[in-house]
């Protein structure tokens, strides 16, 4: 690829530079939300903008992004593949220039340990890699092999392009979408390496690492809270995406219960978003139907694995000769003792299983 670029049409842009686009350019998914949330802003994204203000750092009280590069790739010493960087953003930050290396996450590690990368029989590219970049950021071998390996190759980039563009200043930083800040004990371990103490939402440094003086940043960006429109959204089908919303207008506004049910929807377990409608009655905690994006979007029946377990068992066999289809042979995910499945797509219509949503029903207000 030629180092010419051109401006985007949209996050849409962003998509076809990705490694694995299928696999990589969903809702919730790091490359996504990094493209929208950037995509979207004037010139920093929120979060962005308030870690840069609570850092105790004066040049980063007035930064403007001049031009940003999804998935950039920066050729490392040592040779080997070039290191993706899912956005590079060359900014002027006080009047200094600052290359910044953005690595978005959601749930995703920083890649494996050093010692698990480079393994017991090691080829001589990847010790010449190695040796390079950790020659390069000014770090021993013994006191990395436990850290993760995404981390140093992220950095060296960072290093490098600044001393492309012959800038004094460089910035890796982390923009995450875990609302658990997700591996930031990894990052706060690697930062270490470097003499700073990493904090969430702000940046730390410098220190001089090569000829640059490196500072490191995290930041954490709130998910807006998704609508019921959005999980519909995730079925494969017209058909199913209308049955979606079939089933939460019965619940709500047909079926005998009608009354007791209420929203399961956004509730957190842990400080950890529930990735679902779920449906719960007013008479028990426990929901008794899900509509999920687990599963490659499922609607799901929680009998209950204490008392039930048989029992639904039964009724998915039941389920899937109704349906002509059998659901496990789908799903190569183990799956939870006590609940039903169902591929709304398979459903021709709404009559077909509501008698099993109304017997989950009465059998969860047994637990």
């Amino acid at each position: 690829m030629g180092k010419y670029y051109v401006p985007t049409k949209g996050m849409e842009s962003w998509k076809e530079f990705l490694a694995d686009p299928e696999k990589q350019w969903k809702r919730s998914y790091s490359a996504y939300e990094l493209a929208k949330s950037w995509e979207g802003a004037d010139n920093l994204p929120s979060s962005v903008q308030r870690a840069f203000e609570n850092s105790d750092i004066p040049f980063l009280k007035n930064v403007k992004v001049l031009y940003g590069f999804p998935e950039y790739k920066v050729s490392l010493p040592g040779g080997g593949a070039p290191s993706q960087n899912d956005l590079y953003l060359l900014a002027n930050a006080g009047g200094v220039l600052l290359p910044i290396m953005v690595e978005g996450k959601v749930s995703e590690p920083f890649g494996e340990e050093v010692k698990t990368w480079k393994g017991e029989n090691p080829s001589i590219g990847k010790i010449n890699r190695l040796h390079s970049i950790l020659e390069l950021l000014g770090l021993d071998e013994d006191e990395v092999l436990n850290k993760r390996y995404q981390l140093f190759h992220r950095t060296a980039s960072a290093v490098i392009e600044t001393k492309n563009v012959h800038a004094q200043h460089a910035l890796m930083l982390v923009h995450s979408f875990s609302q658990q800040a997700k591996w930031f004990k990894d990052y706060k371990e690697f930062v270490n390496l470097f003499g700073l103490k990493a904090m969430k939402d702000s940046v730390v440094g410098p220190v001089k690492v090569n000829g640059v003086l490196l500072y490191f940043g995290w930041v954490t960006e709130p998910f807006p809270a998704k609508s019921k429109e959005y999980y519909y959204s995730l079925f494969n089908t017209e058909k199913a995406i209308g049955l979606a919303e079939e089933v939460d207008y019965y619940l709500y506004v047909k079926s005998p219960y009608k009354e007791e049910v209420e929203d399961y929807h956004e509730r957190t377990n842990n400080g950890v978003r529930t990735d679902c409608i779920g449906y719960v009655s007013r008479r028990s905690p426990y929901k008794f139907a899900t509509i999920t994006s687990a599963r490659k979007a499922c609607f799901i029946l929680h009998l209950g694995k204490r008392l039930h377990t048989e029992t639904a068992k039964n009724m998915q066999k039941e389920i899937d000769e109704l349906l002509g289809h059998v659901y496990e042979e789908s799903d190569t995910g183990r799956l939870t003792a006590g609940e039903v499945y169902i591929r709304l797509e398979w459903v021709d219509s709404l009559e077909q299983i509501t008698r099993f949503i109304d017997k989950a029903y009465t059998l969860r207000m047994q637990k």
